[in-house]
């Protein structure tokens, strides 16, 4: 299999999930590893950004150390986990630089908009994952390593990185019903509002208003798109979908 294309699975499902689990190296018991649930949202060059406590035990690690990894499965498969794909990121973790903090935040975010308290505080600190290698299964004998470049989505291999704004505000302004009737679609949720905040060849993500809560939820294309106009197409295909599931 080509290798763009055996790492198609690895690169939508970083963007799919939200959350993972980080492991660090103790420093309280020193040579062991310590595992922790964490969120986690993109930045501009495709590595996971993380927004963590000063007083948090994986923070003082990565003070002392700052080797880590992100483990991240696929949450569709969680009675079944090893049937779904899942993901290694190692690497080293660092503080956003002061140049990339104000575009780190945002887009972290745009993905946890109820995480805005947070940024309230002086003891929470973004860090980003400087990603140096990669393990994925995809199943039973889809087991390999990758190269960074090749899971990671940025400006430099994502086609649709300079369109995407334009399209988020054009389904805002003039679709606004449909990305609804995504929404309880393919997300099963029933929602009063919803608005497309970023698009690339796997899937889009939205922020949705169900009875007051906003969470963000991904939707994924049938299948990879490049251009806008094979986003047009999979939207339009998405929405008879969707309507037609609406009864």
């Amino acid at each position: 299999m080509p290798d763009l294309d055996r790492a198609a699975p690895a690169r939508a499902l970083i963007q799919e999930e939200q959350h993972g689990v980080l492991c660090t190296l103790s420093q309280k018991i020193s040579g062991w590893p310590f595992g922790s649930v964490t969120p986690y949202a993109i930045a501009q060059n495709g590595e996971p950004i993380l927004l963590i406590s000063e007083i948090a035990e994986h923070t003082r690690n990565l003070r002392a150390e700052p080797r880590m990894s992100l483990f991240i499965q696929d949450s569709a498969f969680l009675n079944d986990t090893q049937s779904g794909r899942r993901i290694t990121l190692m690497g080293m973790a660092a503080p956003v630089s002061d140049e990339e903090n104000d575009d780190a935040k945002q887009r972290y975010l745009s993905r946890f908009p109820n995480a805005a308290q947070y940024f309230q505080v002086h003891d929470f600190t973004l860090f980003k994952i400087l990603t140096t290698y990669v393990r994925y299964i995809g199943g039973f004998g889809e087991i390999y390593w990758l190269e960074p470049h090749e899971v990671l989505i940025n400006s430099a291999n994502n086609l649709l990185s300079s369109q995407s704004a334009g399209i988020c505000d054009h389904m805002n302004a003039d679709h606004a019903n449909a990305l609804i009737l995504y929404a309880k679609a393919f997300a099963n949720l029933d929602v009063d509002g919803a608005r497309m905040m970023d698009v690339d060849p796997y899937g889009f993500e939205m922020i949705v208003d169900q009875s007051g809560v906003s969470q963000t939820i991904r939707i994924r294309f049938p299948k990879p798109v490049t251009t806008t106009d094979e986003v047009r197409q999979a939207t339009i295909a998405m929405l008879k979908q969707a309507r037609e599931s609406a009864g």
